[in-house]
């Protein structure tokens, strides 16, 4: 039984439309690696994003977890970004937006 991290269907849902919206016909195995990828870089820049919008002295605590990995968890990430980010909304919005647009131009 694999352990694969929980995504959120909403996403999946984005990402297969973005597949549909470029036109582009795959395999389901091969649409599957794609989304998987999809997912990951969107994952990516949102976190970036959401590290960025944290406020100065919470960045560098949250940077210096990251260094030790075996010290973060769920619990000192909600601490963390709890309310820091003050728009958490608005950023998923344009991290969306902002993948759309590279994804549409660059596939």
């Amino acid at each position: 039984m694999s352990m694969e991290k929980p995504r959120n269907p909403f996403i999946l849902n984005f990402l297969e439309a973005l597949i549909r919206k470029k036109g582009i016909t795959l395999s389901e195995e091969v649409q599957e690696q794609e989304i998987d990828r999809m997912y990951q870089l969107l994952e990516t820049m949102l976190g970036r994003k959401l590290v960025a919008q944290l406020p100065e002295d919470k960045k560098a605590h949250y940077e210096r977890l990251c260094t030790d990995l075996s010290q973060l968890d769920l619990t000192k990430v909600a601490e963390i970004f709890g309310d820091s980010v003050p728009d958490p909304q608005g950023v998923m919005k344009d991290s969306l937006q902002e993948f759309c647009d590279i994804y549409l131009k660059n596939r």
